[in-house]
């Protein structure tokens, strides 16, 4: 029985805990909070900020662990890379973490190999804003350096919403840093991979959408992306591409891409850890057949050997789509059928921040959408099928 050390040990890593409990191991798990479902499957769990390099090192020599694992969230993996290099064990590169929680760095990494992105700058002040507004022009988008989930990223449409969005951006900076970048028109696109024994592959693309306003807030993704199997090939390729420029050897990869009409390729930001929300730890698996929760862990272990087969568009062999519905802002739950949904065949996951006797919030940013839902479907057509039988499933009541 291996110990292994998990970081940032939420929902969103819960299946990754399952099949490392399934494959035998003994868990030692930690969360900022103490309600989370990761850390009730666990052997031994703390109560410890992702970012406490410090504890978890400590944690990970009392236990004398075997392995350091964590996926989807930035913060969790440069904490988990230090760990790891402090130990002696295997885990993506501190260099790969930081490179995953520095957009500016990543950037500059990426113009030197030639990678198509966005003009940029960083800024720290406002008036270095100002001047990077002017140079850039309108619309521009300014996000944190450092943060995740899209806090404090807005699209600025016109100098008078300039201040609103510096003051966000650096209010959610850690390092009081901001990225001022143009922005580009287009489909915004994600592209997830990850490194195997014969190398990294790219194995999913999906489409996304946004609700409307300045707060980029995805809405729906569909697996895989509405493009042709071209297109889709050539988004797989430029992944590929921009994870060798950033150095990424081990693990998972999330890439994010703006498509524009053209169809010019533009990368919004590549990470080396899996997406969230079921992306990684759920989506790819179906769509792919291939468990990599099984494989990141044995990874961590320096015992993996899996060799993929194939390439390209083949991969994904069926459809899936990651939807956020909304409930009526304002109102109180009485009662909601999560259960009986959970039950359809065609639901992978269905998770929602609300229960009953909860009034229903604003959505602010990603991390406060109401509820997810992930279907799939042999095809497109049947997992839009899928998707409206779930919505007659689904009974949300409400106090009058």
């Amino acid at each position: 029985m291996s110990k292994l050390l998990f970081v940032g040990a939420g929902w969103e890593q819960e299946e990754l805990i399952l099949e490392a409990k399934r494959l035998g191991h003994f868990v030692i798990a930690t969360h900022p909070q103490l309600n989370t479902q990761g850390l009730s499957h666990a052997d031994v769990h703390f109560v410890k900020d992702s970012l406490d390099i410090a504890s978890h090192l400590q944690i990970a020599k009392t236990y004398n662990v075997d392995g350091i694992v964590t996926d989807n969230c930035d913060f969790s993996l440069y904490t988990s890379a230090v760990v790891a290099k402090a130990l002696g064990l295997k885990f993506n590169s501190i260099e790969s973490a930081f490179l995953s929680n520095n957009k500016f760095e990543q950037r500059e990494k990426c113009c030197s190999n030639g990678i198509v992105q966005p003009k940029y700058y960083r800024v720290r002040t406002f008036e270095e804003l100002q001047t990077a507004a002017e140079n850039l022009g309108y619309p521009l988008i300014i996000k944190p350096v450092d943060s995740r989930g899209t806090f404090g990223v807005t699209i600025v449409n016109t100098a008078d919403d300039l201040s609103m969005g510096f003051y966000d951006a650096i209010c959610n900076s850690a390092s009081h840093t901001v990225i001022c970048e143009h922005f580009v028109e287009g489909t915004l696109v994600t592209v997830d991979g990850f490194v195997f024994k014969n190398g990294h592959h790219a194995l999913a693309v999906a489409s996304r959408s946004f609700q409307e306003g300045v707060k980029p807030v995805t809405k729906e993704i569909i697996y895989p992306a509405k493009f042709d199997n071209k297109l889709n090939s050539r988004l797989m390729q430029n992944h590929e591409s921009v994870v060798r420029a950033l150095g990424y050897s081990q693990g998972h990869t999330h890439g994010e891409y703006i498509v524009t009409n053209d169809e010019e390729i533009y990368l919004v930001e590549c990470t080396n850890r899996g997406g969230g929300v079921y992306t990684s730890s759920t989506i790819v698996p179906n769509i792919t057949g291939i468990n990599l929760n099984e494989l990141l862990i044995n990874q961590s272990l320096d015992k993996d050997n899996y060799e993929i087969q194939g390439k390209g568009p083949q991969l994904m062999k069926n459809s899936v789509i990651l939807t956020f519905l909304d409930f009526q802002v304002g109102k109180v739950i009485k009662s909601i059928n999560k259960e009986e949904v959970r039950d359809l065949d065609f639901v992978l996951k269905y998770r929602t921040i609300f229960s009953e006797n909860d009034m229903i919030e604003s959505i602010d940013n990603c991390a406060s959408r109401h509820s997810m839902l992930v279907l799939h479907g042999d095809n497109l057509e049947e997992s839009i099928g899928n998707f409206e039988k779930f919505k007659s499933f689904l009974n949300v009541e409400y106090f009058k």
